[in-house]
């Protein structure tokens, strides 16, 4: 409508945990429990099958999406691109395969990433038991998983903490274990957490893995990839982490080591998708060099306009979190699979030539003869699939056609639309991926958009008993009230409460648009001849409330300020253009005045036009009913442009129409039909006399008034909200 050719594209992410827990809990059954081809093929078969409800809502809601650039990550073609993003970083150096430790959902028995790990704040038990020394005493040490005790390296105080100094260099034994350990310095311990004294444990959280590289600790992992205690675990093998702590706790409690048990507020670390506790566990993986590009990124963060302006701040805050590259492997089925072998025999990482994507290496035959290190002809296949976020890193860039045929038109993306939410994954990825492989982000407007929570304020869920389908919205008021009352409820960015109410006052408006329709339909539903000159005074005023209308719509639009602009066209379309410009011309329409009809019918145009943005539907019905020009669409219209009007004759007609508003009012205040003449309106104008003196013939045909007399006082008069130093009052 601005002129310019838009590109909206539409594709589903499919790969990732998401998918696959979903598919869990849909069949019963754990995707260790099932063969990974059957798994894989239901994973697909459930897809498409919860893609088709999606589709039709965005259909439902009018999106002007260009189905034919419609995609789905897990097709091959789209593998070929993630694929072959990933063989252009590993030429680079940015992609590499090492043992670290990783953060572990071991209800999803996978790698995460920090971008997919959720702290929640909990209140739980913190225990506090004795370590004896080796030499002579014994210390207490406070620690809400005391499970981890036969993973502890050390014991650590801060080396400021007068109360300690005394035991660094020291030896303590581990409770129950009877191993021997350090007592170690670090600047980082709180002395005033606990008792001042830590754990280091390999590995309970972030800082045990760095305080193990930093003062060279061994590593003891006695957590599998399951959540289960292994063998290092001793007494505790066997149980699960929760049974662990119960157990550790009593034989504590039996040796006479257990103090004291308090309550505290803690973080804890939680897999995002279904919300397990997330453990740290030592694990060969691939990673992508991010943290390297952690300053870069924040830099080109800066040039992206943000939409609000503060919602870079989460992605800021997210970069100066990250501790560790991106760790991009997981242990799933349901993903794009590495373009990698490895050789039997030395063991070899062999990734594939560019021109041999897409390729699944858990399947289909090496493309290679021997390996180019030791000449064997043995090789397997990777069988870890890629994090999902691999495949959307590169959206923008495959929606210009990378790398076929790259349309530099569409490269950066103009415009980058999600939640708050995926700031830190989506945004940021792109970012990054974007530094990487181009030299550039693959975006230069980020719109951060809220979120409808249920009318309790919580995120809507089933479980809470608060959800509702847009579509069960969308068929009991269709998707023209959804959309207004989504785009007035809420700033930009900010979350909304759900409301059927809101739903009701949206339909109501769209009740009044087609109502308005109507009356035009009646007097003017035939072409209407342009009129050059326009004299009434109120064709003026309604042309100057539109102008200005057009140019806070305009504005606010380009502004992205979608409540901004709708509140102002339901303002002017409802309370300017059909509570008083309607009234006003009827009884001109009746005596066929073409000005009249020209400007009633222009006017609705153009606020049609601008109407098409929030509600598409009705626009589009009325346009071809009333109007059916040469256009085939109203959404393709050129905008409207402000209109031609007399500032003078614009303001005779605000003053008039006040008049003729609250002489209304008086009418049904005093219980009289609005459709019942009366005999004399009395009228002190003051200042505004001779303006009022040229809407005579309207205030009397508008409102079946017989007389109308302008007198110097009026002690009983009815004020103008507006204009109090007018004044009316109406003789039956």
């Amino acid at each position: 409508m601005r002129g310019y050719n838009v590109f909206f594209p539409q594709g589903w992410d499919c790969h990732g945990l998401p998918t696959e827990v979903r598919v869990e809990k849909t069949i019963g059954k754990k995707k260790s429990e099932i063969d990974p081809e059957e798994f894989l093929r239901l994973a697909k078969e459930f897809t498409w099958k919860w893609i088709k409800p999606m589709k039709k809502a965005l259909k439902s809601l009018g999106m002007s999406i260009d189905w034919t650039t419609e995609y789905v990550t897990m097709d091959p073609d789209y593998w070929r691109r993630t694929q072959l993003s990933f063989i252009l970083l590993y030429r680079k150096g940015l992609v590499y395969r090492g043992e670290h430790p990783v953060l572990w959902c071991p209800r999803c028995e996978t790698a995460i990433a920090e971008s997919e790990v959720e702290y929640v704040q909990v209140t739980r038990s913190l225990y506090y038991f004795k370590f004896k020394l080796k030499d002579e005493g014994e210390v207490t040490v406070a620690s809400t998983r005391p499970e981890l005790l036969p993973s502890c390296v050390a014991l650590a105080v801060n080396p400021e903490d007068e109360r300690y100094k005394h035991l660094v260099g020291k030896t303590a034994v581990v409770p129950i274990y009877g191993r021997e350990i350090p007592i170690i310095a670090d600047e980082e311990v709180d002395p005033k957490f606990g008792t001042g004294i830590v754990m280091i444990c390999t590995y309970g959280d972030k800082t045990d893995v760095e305080w193990q590289v930093r003062h060279n600790l061994p590593v003891i992992i006695s957590i599998n990839e399951k959540g289960v205690m292994n063998e290092n675990a001793g007494p505790l093998k066997g149980l699960t982490v929760n049974e662990a702590r119960k157990r550790i706790v009593k034989l504590l409690q039996d040796e006479g080591l257990l103090v004291k048990v308090e309550q505290t507020q803690s973080n804890v670390g939680t897999c995002w998708r279904c919300h397990t506790p997330v453990e740290i566990i030592p694990r060969e993986q691939w990673f992508i060099r991010t943290i390297k590009f952690s300053k870069k990124v924040l830099e080109e963060a800066k040039k992206i306009k943000w939409i609000p302006e503060h919602a870079i701040k989460k992605l800021e805050n997210w970069v100066n979190s990250l501790d560790w590259d991106w760790v991009i492997s997981r242990e799933r089925v349901f993903g794009t699979p590495f373009p990698v072998y490895y050789c039997k025999k030395c063991g070899a990482e062999l990734v594939v030539d560019p021109d041999k994507v897409p390729i699944d290496p858990r399947k289909d035959p090496p493309p290679f003869d021997k390996c180019p290190k030791c000449g064997s002809t043995e090789f397997v296949g990777e069988t870890r699939v890629m994090d999902t976020w691999m495949d959307s890193s590169i959206t923008a860039a495959v929606h210009a056609g990378w790398p076929d045929n790259l349309d530099e038109r569409l490269f950066p993306a103009d415009l980058q639309p999600n939640g708050y939410d995926i700031i830190r994954t989506w945004d940021y990825y792109l970012i990054v991926r974007g530094l990487m492989l181009f030299g550039k982000p693959q975006f230069k407007i980020a719109l951060i958009n809220g979120m409808v929570r249920g009318t309790d304020g919580r995120m809507m869920h089933k479980s809470y008993g608060n959800y509702v389908s847009l579509l069960e919205v969308i068929d009991k008021y269709g998707a023209d009230a959804f959309r207004i009352w989504v785009a007035m409820a809420a700033a930009t960015g900010s979350d909304v409460r759900f409301s059927w109410e809101g739903i009701k006052f949206a339909s109501k408006f769209l009740t009044k648009v087609w109502n308005a329709a109507r009356l035009i339909y009646f007097y003017a539903k035939e072409e209407v001849e342009e009129v050059t000159e326009i004299v009434n005074p109120i064709d003026h005023w309604i042309l100057k409330e539109l102008s200005e209308t057009i140019n806070h719509v305009t504005n606010a639009l380009e502004e992205y300020d979608y409540q901004g602009a709708i509140t102002k066209l339901v303002d002017f379309t409802w309370h300017r253009f059909c509570d008083h410009y309607l009234e006003a011309v009827k009884y001109r329409l009746v005596k066929g005045d073409k000005a009249a009809k020209y400007v009633m019918k222009t006017a609705f145009l153009r606020t049609l036009q601008m109407l098409s943005v929030f509600a598409p539907h009705i626009s589009e019905e009325l346009y071809h009913r009333l109007y059916d020009g040469e256009w085939k669409s109203i959404t393709i219209l050129p905008w409207p442009q402000p209109m031609k009007f007399d500032k003078d004759k614009a303001f005779i007609g605000e003053v008039t129409v006040a008049v003729i508003a609250r002489t209304r009012s008086l009418k049904y205040e005093m219980k009289i039909p609005l459709n019942q003449p009366v005999s004399r309106l009395y009228i002190k104008a003051g200042k505004y006399r001779s303006d009022l003196e040229k809407g005579v013939e309207d205030i009397k045909g508008t409102l079946k008034i017989g007389e109308i007399v302008f007198v110097d006082e009026l002690e009983e008069g009815i004020e103008l909200p507006d204009y109090p130093e007018i004044k009316v009052k109406l003789e039956p």
